[in-house]
């Protein structure tokens, strides 16, 4: 006989009802994790996840992500929020093409109109991108910045530290009371731990404020190069049946898609 605080626990799954799953391979392969973690065990969506997809109180904190990662990857041996961009992106769109299919509406510019209409992708035809280039012993890649010639070491960001990216980015805004973001600088001082030998990282902050900008665009642009995560980069049919080469965008139609 089932346990009757077991089955108050909305959470609470009986022993023959296990929600299915899959092994998903992670554009990282593990590499720059501590467990060299290259698979992962995902839950699929279920009608209690409708809730989640549902809450006003998730969707307005902008959580629906870290909540549905914390719930549905299950052998993983750290914390969600320590895995890379990549790695999330392509669970979560393993999470979505197998609840709502792979079909997902984005606006593109029709080749014969020039007009903007509604495009469809086709989730399932986006590619990994694998980490090929090599990092050293601490995970950190090399750059030499093509207009100050000084050389950098960088690594990529997790979730967490997007996260408290915008937190920052929030309080800065606030405490100087304009609209101007840095969310850029923030995530340079992140992701840059050696500028010409130097860590100090109050000291990298203020070689930063001082670096031509063409540097870090061209950095901007290497790391998005090499960065392990998904293949934005696809193609939309117009209902007209044309084919529009085109980048995926995110919105509400991911986990919304009769929106």
């Amino acid at each position: 006989m089932e346990n009757s605080n077991n089955i108050l626990d909305p959470n609470y799954v009986p022993e023959d009802y296990k929600v299915p799953y899959d092994i998903i391979e992670l554009p990282s392969q593990g590499l720059l994790y501590p467990n060299k973690k290259a698979q992962v065990k995902v839950e699929y969506l279920t009608a209690y996840d409708e809730n989640i997809l549902t809450s006003p109180n998730i969707l307005a904190n902008g959580k629906i992500i870290d909540v549905l990662l914390e719930r549905k990857v299950k052998d993983l041996g750290f914390d969600h929020k320590l895995l890379l961009e990549g790695d999330r992106m392509a669970i979560i769109l393993f999470l979505r093409v197998s609840a709502f299919g792979p079909i997902y509406l984005q606006p593109v510019i029709d080749p014969i109109s020039k007009k903007i209409v509604e495009g469809e992708v086709d989730l399932t035809q986006l590619q990994n991108k694998k980490l090929l280039v090599k990092p050293d012993e601490q995970g950190l890649f090399d750059f030499i910045l093509p207009t100050s010639k000084k050389n950098i070491k960088f690594r990529f960001l997790s979730g967490k530290d997007e996260e408290e990216i915008d937190i920052l980015d929030n309080q800065l805004m606030e405490r100087n009371k304009n609209e101007i973001s840095n969310r850029t600088t923030l995530r340079l001082e992140r992701l840059i731990m050696d500028i010409d030998g130097e860590r100090d990282k109050i000291k990298i902050s203020n070689l930063l404020k001082a670096l031509p900008i063409m540097d870090i665009r061209k950095l901007n642009k290497y790391i998005s190069e090499i960065e392990p995560g998904v293949d934005f980069k696809t193609s939309a049919r117009t209902l007209g049946g044309e084919s529009v080469t085109t980048f995926l965008r995110i919105n509400k139609n991911l986990f919304w898609p009769d929106i």
